[in-house]
C-alpha cells in the first residue's frame, strides 16, 4: 500500500536543493581552503574557481560568512587587514556616526552591486539598510553604500585590489569614494605634526588615477566621479 502527503513533492524539491546547496558549499570551501594554505604569507588571496558567477545567493552568503570575502564575477578576494587598519576602519566609522548621527556608518558590511558582492573597509548609508538587508545582505540585495571608504597600503597588491574593485563600481552606480593610502612602515605611524594645516589639493590633468608616488595621501571622487 503506498501514501501520498499533500505537499510531499515541494519537500522533496527542497530537501534536493538544500542538499546540493551543501555539496556545493563543502566544494568551494575545500578549494578556499587548500588555496590558503599556499598562500598564508599574502596580505590578499585571490582564489579563482570556475562557475562561481552560476551560484546561487545562499551559497554566496555563506562564503563571505565563513571567510569574509568579497566575490567579483568567478574570483573570490580574501583581505588580511591586521589591526593597525582596522582600527582606522573603526575611526572612520566614528566619525561618520559624529557628523550625522542618522547615517548608517559601519564596516567590511557586504553589498550587492553588478551582480558582484563587495566589502568596503567602511561604508556610509544615507538611508539605513532594512533589517533584512543587514541580516543577509546577499541574500536580501543591500545597496552599495551612499559613501565607500577604503583604507589600504600604498604597495601592491593591496593598492591595485582597492583601484580595481572602485573601478568596476564606478561604472555602476553613483557614489562618493573616498581612498586613503598608508604607508608601509615598520613601526608605529606618527601623529600628524600639524593637524590643523590644509591639505595639498592635486587635481591630475591627464590621468584620472594618478595619484603621489608616497603616503599618506587621500584620493576622493565625488558622485559625479570628478577627482
Amino acid at each position: 500500500m503506498s501514501v501520498t502527503t499533500e505537499g510531499s513533492e515541494e519537500i522533496s524539491i527542497q530537501v534536493t536543493r538544500e542538499t546540493r546547496q551543501a555539496f556545493k558549499i563543502k566544494q568551494i570551501f575545500t578549494n578556499i581552503n587548500e588555496s590558503l594554505t599556499r598562500k598564508r604569507d599574502q596580505n590578499i588571496v585571490k582564489i579563482h574557481i570556475p562557475g562561481l558567477d552560476k551560484v546561487d545567493k545562499y551559497v554566496r552568503e555563506a562564503i563571505h560568512n565563513e571567510y569574509n570575502a568579497q566575490i567579483i564575477d568567478n574570483d573570490i578576494f580574501i583581505r588580511y587587514d591586521g589591526g593597525n587598519k582596522e582600527n582606522i576602519h573603526c575611526e572612520l566609522r566614528n566619525s561618520a556616526r559624529t557628523h550625522n548621527p542618522i547615517w548608517y556608518a559601519t564596516p567590511n558590511m557586504i553589498c550587492v552591486a553588478g551582480g558582484n558582492d563587495y566589502r568596503p573597509d567602511v561604508g556610509v548609508w544615507f538611508q539605513r539598510p532594512t533589517f533584512l538587508q543587514r541580516q543577509n545582505p546577499i541574500v536580501h540585495q543591500r545597496p552599495p553604500p551612499n559613501v565607500w571608504i577604503e583604507v589600504f597600503f600604498n604597495e601592491d597588491p593591496d593598492r591595485q585590489n582597492v583601484l580595481d574593485r572602485i573601478a568596476r563600481v564606478q561604472q555602476i552606480h553613483v557614489i562618493e569614494f573616498v581612498r586613503i593610502a598608508l604607508p608601509q612602515l615598520s613601526g608605529p605611524y606618527r601623529q600628524n605634526p600639524f593637524p590643523a594645516g590644509a591639505s595639498t589639493h592635486v587635481i591630475p590633468e591627464n590621468d584620472q588615477n594618478a595619484r603621489p608616488s608616497r603616503a599618506p595621501y587621500l584620493i576622493y571622487w565625488d558622485v559625479n566621479d570628478t577627482p
